[in-house]
Order: C-alpha cells, then structure tokens, then sequence
C-alpha cells in the first residue's frame, strides 16, 4: 500500500488489505516453491499478518532466509507476534524499495498485493508508483493509469526474483478480467511466463472480500534484449514452455492445498487445460470449456455485437431525484409531456422480453440545454428552479447546463449484469435506459431479430463465459466496451422467419431464471432456430448451451457465499 492511501482513507477495505487465508497461502506457496532449491530466499512484499511467510515455515523453510515487507503498522505487529525469531519483517512501503543487485535477488516472492482501486490513489501516488515501474524497467511502456494498485505489486515482484525463479501471488479475478490486465499481462511478456492460474468455480476464500480470488503464478524468464540490466545467474529449473496451465479446483482448497507440492499435482485435485501464453486470459476464471469449444466450432458464424450494432451507454444523471419522476409525480407537477421520456431502470422491473412503454413506471425528465426553449414550458421550468441547488453537485457541476441529460432513445437493451435471469428487453416503442443497460441500435434497423439472437441461450453463454465475475456476491457484469466485443450469432445467417416465431412464443411469455429456463420446450424451439446458422459441427455444442449456462451461473452464486454459509438453492432469487 502506499502512503498516499494510507493517508488519505483508513480502514482495511481502503487499505487494500484482505489477508489470506492459511489453505490459500500453502497452495500458492507450494506452487512457487515447484522446482526452488531446497533453503530458497523467499520474499513476501506485502506481507500483512504474516501468512505467507508462516505458510513458509510451516514448509521447513529456515526462517533466516524469509523477509516481508509490510507498510501497515497494525498488520506488521500482527507479523511480528505470528513469525519466528529469524525472519526478517520490515515496516515499510515496498513501492519505495530498491530492486536488489543481481546477487540480491530472491528464489521465489509470494503475495497477496493491496487490492486498491486506481479511484483511490492520488495523482502524485500514481506518479511516484510509475517512476518506480520505469527504473524498474527501463524502456517498457508504463502501466494503464487505471490499473489497480495490484498490478504495480506484480511488475515489482518480478524484478524481484532471478531468471527461472517463481513469483507467486493472489488476486483478485478482475486481474483477469479487466482491460488493465490485458495491458499487464502484455507488458509480462518476453519477461515472465504464466505457469499457472488456479480458480475456484464454486469455492470462495475471502470470508471479508466481496471479491473472487485466483492464484496466478510467473516464472521470470532469462533475460533477453528487453531486460539488459538483469541479471545473468542461471535458473534451477529448465525453461518452461511457453503454455499456461487453467486449473479450476474440484473440491475445497484447504483439500488441494494439502495435496499439491507442484504444478503437476493440480491435475489431481482440479479440471485442468492448457493454452498458449498469448491466449486472451478473459473468462479463464468461471470453467468455460463448455463456451470454448462452441466458439471453436462456430467459427465465422460468431460475429461481435458492435459489427453489428452500435451499443451505448445507459443514462448516470448524477441526480435521480431530479431526473427520475414516478408518472404520478409528473402529473402531479403537470410537467410537460414533451419533456418525459419512459425510462427502463433495472432488470428488476423486467418480467419477460417484450417491454411495453407506456406501461413503464418511471420518466425521465429530458429538458432541452437551451433555457428560452425550457422557459416556454412553465412547468419544466419551475421543477428545475425549485431544484437549482443541485447545480453545484460534483456530479452535474461540470455541465455546461446541469438540467438537461444528454439522452438518446432506444428499442433494444443488453442488461447490465446478472443474477440467475439473463432477460435482453425489446420495447415497442423507443425509451430510455438507465445506467444498468447498455442501448443497442441494429445496423440494418432490424430490432425483433437481434433481440431474437441477444435472449437465445447462447449468448447467455457468452455472457457467463466472458463477463466479469469479480463483482462479488455472485454479480456477473458487463462493461460497454466489453459489451462491443460480445460474440453472437450473426443474424445474416440465421432463418428470419423460423427464428422470429420462436422468438414470439418466448417473448409473451414470463422469462424465469436460468435454471428453469433449460428445461422450458419454447425455449429449445428457439435454440434449435439459432443452433441452425452454425456449422454443423457447432450445432451440437449449441443445443446443450441452455443446461452449461445453468450449470455456470449455479457455481458463480455458490462462489459467492460466505464459507460456512449454505449457498442458495437453484431457483431461488437474490435480494
């Protein structure tokens, strides 16, 4: 953590500071100990309470030759009182440490890094961090400034260790499953190899984190042309081939944490795949074999959502109070009809696909920026006189006219992000979206069919596969950029007529969770209609995506759960 955080917040939450559980900290530590010599120097940079490096003494390892670093005054007197004598433990920051000369450096590093949010960090704190990151490495391209506090942990962390040592680390899934950690995981390159990434798809660890966790393990690379200073102290280990082991737990991890002593073991203990170093890291976390060979067999049948749509943000008014109007309220206050606007805020309010908009409950208030246009509607005009204090709020301050949203309306919605119920609304006249939606304007205008293909259970599929499963409490979440890039069905292919009527029978009909969904006869009627733009060799895969994409969604809610708390039942929904 840096002291830019710890003075400006308190609290472990702001800290970043989620200590690892003891199963945790033996099973990554045992996958960087795979391969070190028998006493390695081992670092912990973050050291928290401790439970790194009493992992490592658990494992023999001489406490002399085990150091921690931890900036948290209540944290490091926590470490001391845990750890033997012998272990050296320093209070201090490590993004202020020095990287050690070549004969300084360390076997193996193991960590949990703060989990800060770049939100919380100054302008001098991420400055000061990317000198650090620059000398670190010379001549590499500086990290995204909205890279989380972690990813700086990793890029230290590496120039840390020596050629063929193992660094070993616990984050959060969105590491993953961000844009940020795409750029990260390309900055590793020609640096460090990805041995391992380690998830459990039903499992979740932190008993204080509403986050999802996963173990991620690098193995430094010899140095090459983009490391001149490193160090050239040959490696214990061969070179390991450029192929990154997924393995997804079966069972508890204090299980596998006592059965795994190297990478070789979690196919005992886990499902486990391979594939190249350069393969996209997103939706490695949630089990997605199932989505993996589809889109393998699909091929060219799978198109991106922004090839043929444009997709746009929902409304943030920064003031729903003001912007938001219950239609009694609108009427009550004889707002001007012209200036309302139906509004669809939460998935909450959908009960199937279709969406009526004159049924909707909320209106959107669309005042025009000019203020003669506003000041020939009486009403508008008064509801934003007698809100004019809003004006100097931080999240309409910078409008150049606080009262007027910037709003385009909408037939067709991708939701957000998901429970149990993956529900896309076609509305039948153009509204307006909230925050919680992203708006979907079809390139060829033809709204029934993309709504068609968007409620089908293969872009459900896709969307548990890929979404973003770092949310906690089991939401499964979609950015707008990520939304651009979802893979569906490229409705050029499929049969319009077929799949329009299988999409009426579903449409007029409630749509319920995931878990009732698979078993529902319409539903299968519009699967199959979708299943037929395929290949042939992809159709089968199709067919069974309904019953994956349960089986998906049922692992990340129980993942959610709090250990030692029973997970919901299949069927049942979330507050």
């Amino acid at each position: 953590m840096s002291p830019a955080v710890t003075g400006a917040a308190s609290g472990r939450a702001r800290l970043g500071q989620v200590f690892t559980p003891p199963a945790v900290a033996d099973l990554a530590l045992a996958l960087a100990l795979d391969g070190a010599p028998r006493e390695p120097r081992l670092l912990d940079p973050a050291a928290g309470d401790g439970a790194f490096l009493a992992a490592a003494v658990r494992a023999g390892i001489s406490p002399g030759r085990l150091v921690g670093v931890e900036l948290d005054p209540r944290a490091y007197a926590a470490a001391r009182a845990r750890l033997p004598r012998g272990v050296t433990l320093e209070q201090g920051d490590f993004l202020d440490e020095a990287a050690p000369a070549e004969g300084e450096l360390y076997d193996v590093v193991v960590t949990n890094p703060p989990w800060v949010r770049q939100e919380l960090l100054s302008g001098d704190d991420k400055e000061r961090v990317a000198r650090r990151l620059a000398a670190d490495w010379p001549g590499v391209p500086a990290l995204p400034r909205r890279a989380d506090l972690a990813a700086a942990f990793v890029l230290r962390a590496l120039r840390f260790v020596r050629p063929g040592g193992r660094v070993a680390l616990v984050l959060s899934a969105a590491a993953l499953e961000s844009d940020w950690g795409g750029r990260l995981r390309e900055l590793l390159g020609g640096r460090a190899h990805v041995v391992a990434v380690v998830s459990s798809p039903s499992e979740r660890w932190f008993a204080d984190a509403a986050v999802h966790g996963v173990i991620v393990v690098l193995e430094r690379v010899l140095p090459g042309v983009r490391d001149a200073r490193a160090p050239t102290r040959a490696p214990t280990r061969a070179p390991t081939r450029a192929r990154t082991l997924l393995a997804q737990l079966s069972g508890p991890i204090g299980e596998a944490a006592g059965r795994v002593r190297a990478v070789a073991d979690l196919a005992a203990v886990a499902a486990v795949r391979t594939l190249d170093d350069a393969a996209p890291w997103r939706g490695l976390v949630a089990g997605t074999d199932a989505w993996l060979e589809l889109a393998r067999a699909a091929g060219d049948a799978l198109v991106p959502l922004g090839a043929i749509a444009l997709v746009r943000r929902g409304l943030t008014t920064g003031a729903n109070e003001f912007f938001y109007l219950s239609r009694a309220d609108a009427t009550a206050r004889a707002i001007e009809p012209e200036l309302l606007s139906p509004v669809l805020r939460s998935p909450r309010e959908l009960t199937g696909a279709r969406v009526a908009a004159r049924e909707v409950g909320t209106l959107a208030f669309t005042a025009p920026p000019d203020a003669a246009l506003l000041a020939r509607r009486p009403h508008a005009a008064a509801w934003v006189r007698a809100h004019a204090a809003l004006a100097t709020r931080p999240t309409l301050a910078s409008r150049s006219h606080w009262w007027s949203l910037a709003a385009a309306p909408a037939r067709l919605f991708l939701t957000k992000a998901y429970d149990a119920r993956f529900v896309q609304p076609l509305a039948d006249e153009p509204m307006l979206c909230d925050q919680r939606f992203y708006a979907v304007e079809p390139i060829d205008g033809d709204h029934e069919l993309l709504a068609a293909v968007l409620n089908g259970s293969i872009t459900a599929l896709a969307l548990e596969a890929l979404g973003r499963q770092s949310m906690g409490e089991g939401a499964l979440e979609w950015s707008v950029a990520d939304a651009a890039r979802l893979p569906v069905i490229d409705p050029r292919r499929v049969d319009r007529a077929r799949l329009l009527a299988a999409f009426a029978a579903v449409s007029r009909r409630p749509m319920g969770e995931l878990f009732a969904e698979r078993d529902a006869p319409d539903r299968r009627v519009l699967d199959l209609a979708l299943c037929a733009a395929l290949p042939a060799a992809a159709r089968g895969y199709g067919e069974a995506a309904a019953a994956a994409v349960a089986t998906l969604a049922a692992a990340r809610r129980a993942r959610a759960v709090l250990p030692g708390v029973s997970p919901p039942r299949a069927g049942t929904r979330r507050a």
